[in-house]
């Protein structure tokens, strides 16, 4: 039987579901590769899914993450795809299946990936219990739904992204998150310790797509990389850029504050991967995620 939080990361997935992409797939008896990686991961990180088809003919193509379709965007020599995973992301095996739809019938690759769990450990925090209305955390994420409805198709990035600020790490990613002696889930992000007034800097190229005040991240910039992915800069003093806007790698898109629900001046840095919040460390380094 299938957990919650395996139901969960399906749902997750078959919302970005996209079945029916055209070209092109070596489905006639031509090869084709399928390459995923890392096959061996820890809950937060995420998986590369590459699909080589070099100038095979054209076929209709999809990849099911467990049973649920996912998006694939054309890149060089075929497609790719990410998906993330999180402390919701039950452990164990999941297989990735892509199917060819050719004029010879339906050629299938398969692989299969294993899921670690994380030890992530407890912070425990004091706010406002006025912070905590679960109305606050609903506009959240109508506001966040929002801002990723339609994300570029192709990435805007190229090698690893860097850190957002100049700071020391204060709070790590899957911390499970206590306030006022109430279990509050998980810290789906990074936290980075800096004066008020410290710029925030865009850790690559994108487009902005929500640049405002929310109850809980305070003043927040979200900016989509292409490909399903996105990052915030949550609790700023200030906002510089505007809903709409282009940035460059390395652009200030804000200055650190404490604005939303923040015990002290920090940026929490966080990334989504087609809806799932994976640790946006593991993309600052080489390696296939941020490979060309």
């Amino acid at each position: 039987m299938i957990g919650a939080n395996r139901r969960r990361f399906i749902l997750l997935l078959a919302q970005t579901a996209l079945v029916a992409l055209p070209p092109a797939v070596g489905a006639e008896g031509l090869p084709w590769s399928l390459d995923v990686a890392p096959q061996t991961l820890m809950q937060g990180q995420t998986i590369r899914v590459r699909i080589r088809t070099g100038s095979a003919p054209t076929a209709t193509i999809r990849l099911l993450v467990g049973s649920a379709a996912l998006r694939l965007h054309p890149v060089a020599g075929g497609y790719q795809a990410f998906v993330g995973t999180s402390p919701l992301t039950a452990p164990g095996l999941v297989t990735i299946r892509v199917e060819a739809q050719g004029a010879d019938g339906v050629q299938r690759r398969t692989r299969q990936v294993r899921i670690r769990a994380g030890r992530f450990g407890t912070r425990r925090l004091s706010v406002p219990p006025t912070l905590l209305d679960p109305k606050l955390a609903a506009i959240e994420r109508r506001k966040v739904a929002q801002a990723t409805a339609a994300p570029i198709p192709t990435p805007q990035w190229r090698g690893p992204f860097r850190l957002p600020v100049d700071g020391s790490l204060t709070s790590n990613y899957g911390v499970r998150s206590v306030y006022n002696g109430i279990p509050q889930g998980y810290h789906l992000g990074v936290d980075f310790r800096a004066a008020t007034g410290t710029p925030v800097r865009a850790a690559q190229s994108g487009v902005v797509t929500l640049a405002e005040r929310l109850p809980l991240s305070g003043n927040i910039v979200m900016v989509d990389h292409g490909a399903g992915i996105f990052t915030t800069y949550q609790h700023l003093s200030a906002i510089s850029v505007r809903r709409g806007a282009r940035v460059a790698r390395g652009q200030i898109v804000g200055r650190v504050g404490s604005t939303g629900l923040s015990t002290g001046p920090h940026l929490h840095w966080g990334m989504r991967v087609n809806g799932v919040r994976v640790n946006p460390l593991d993309w600052t380094k080489d390696g296939p995620l941020t490979a060309p």
